[in-house]
């Protein structure tokens, strides 16, 4: 089974991005995942085509099983 951290940001030219993390932690907690959003868009290292993020909308977590057959 894999995991998938999706985050959705609002941004600054009222769009949405969202960011997909492979293998989050698994004692992940909103606080932190608040926190850490919060400071990636402090820093402002995100630059999509959507636009600044500028606040989260949304954060899941996503399993998928994936049955190989050849």
């Amino acid at each position: 089974m894999t995991k998938k951290l999706v985050i959705v940001f609002d941004t600054d030219l009222s769009r949405r991005f969202t960011l997909t993390i492979n293998n989050p932690k698994e004692d992940l907690t909103e606080a932190t995942l608040v926190a850490e959003a919060e400071r990636l868009i402090e820093l402002g290292v995100l630059a999509p085509m959507q636009g600044r993020p500028v606040s989260v909308h949304s954060a899941k977590i996503v399993e998928q099983n994936v049955t190989e057959i050849i």
